[in-house]
C-alpha cells in the first residue's frame, strides 16, 4: 500500500500504539499505513503548512484521523502514546523535540534524513534515552531512532555508531557505506578536515571488524 519500504518500515514500528502523531505529517502515508495494517486505533496529522495538511486529509479521507496546524507540539491538545518525527533534517527534530511533552509514557519515533549523530547527541544531553534503533535502506539508508524519556548518557563512540545499531550485524552495510563516504572525503579534504575524520572513520572500522 505504501509507495516506499521506509514508510511501510516506520508504520510497522507503530503496531501496538493506539493514537500516534505524526509531526510534519506531509502526505499523511505514515499514518494511512499504520492505521490501515498495523492497527493503530487512531492518528493525529500535524504540519507548520497548510498546504501538505491539506494533502494529508485527501489521503486520510474516511480514516480516524484528526487534523491540526501546528508548529512542533505546540497546538496539539489531543493525548498520543506516540509521535513520529521523520523525513527532516536531524537540527530540525532537535529543535521540535525541544517542546516534546514532560510525559515520560509517550514514545517518539524518529528518522533524520542526515546527521543522526547530531540528533543522538542532542537527545543524550536533554533528557532522552534510545530504546532501539533501525537502519533501512530505500534508495539511500534511513536510521530510525525510538525514544522516550529517561536519563541515558551517550558517550562518542554511542553517538557516532548507535547505541543499539552498533550491538546489530544488520548495521554492517550501512557502517561500510558510511566508511566509504568519509574515506572518500579525505582523499581530497584539508589536514584539520582529516585529523576531524579520522577518529570518525575509526570508529565506523572497527565496528565492521568486530562484528564481521
Amino acid at each position: 500500500m505504501a509507495r516506499s519500504d521506509r514508510i511501510r518500515f516506520l508504520a510497522s514500528l507503530l503496531k501496538g500504539f493506539e493514537t500516534v502523531l505524526d509531526v510534519g505529517s506531509d502526505h499523511g502515508l505514515v499514518l494511512k499505513e499504520a492505521i490501515l495494517t498495523y492497527g493503530v486505533t487512531r492518528g493525529i496529522a500535524s504540519d507548520i503548512r497548510k498546504q501538505p495538511l491539506m494533502q494529508a486529509r485527501r489521503h486520510l479521507k474516511g480514516l480516524p484521523v484528526t487534523f491540526v496546524l501546528s508548529d512542533g507540539f505546540k497546538a496539539i491538545e489531543d493525548a498520543f502514546d506516540c509521535a513520529v518525527i521523520a523525513g527532516m533534517g536531524a537540527h530540525l527534530i532537535s529543535e521540535i523535540m525541544q517542546g516534546a511533552p514532560l510525559d515520560d509514557a509517550v514514545t517518539y519515533l524518529l528518522q533524520a534524513n542526515e546527521k543522526t549523530d547530531v540528533l543522538r547527541r542532542f537527545l543524550s544531553q536533554n533528557g532522552f534515552q534510545i530504546i532501539d534503533e533501525f537502519v533501512i535502506h530505500d534508495g539511500r539508508y534511513y536510521v530510525i531512532l525510538l525514544v522516550r524519556r529517561g536519563i541515558c548518557p551517550l558517550d562518542e563512540e554511542e553517538i557516532i555508531l548507535g547505541p543499539m545499531l552498533k550491538t546489530k550485524a544488520s548495521s554492517i552495510p550501512y557502517y561500510q557505506f558510511r566508511s566509504k563516504v568519509l574515506q572518500n572525503i579525505m582523499t581530497t579534504a584539508d589536514e584539520e578536515t582529516k585529523r576531524r575524520l579520522s577518529p570518525v572513520l575509526e570508529l565506523y572500522e572497527g565496528a565492521i571488524a568486530q562484528m564481521s
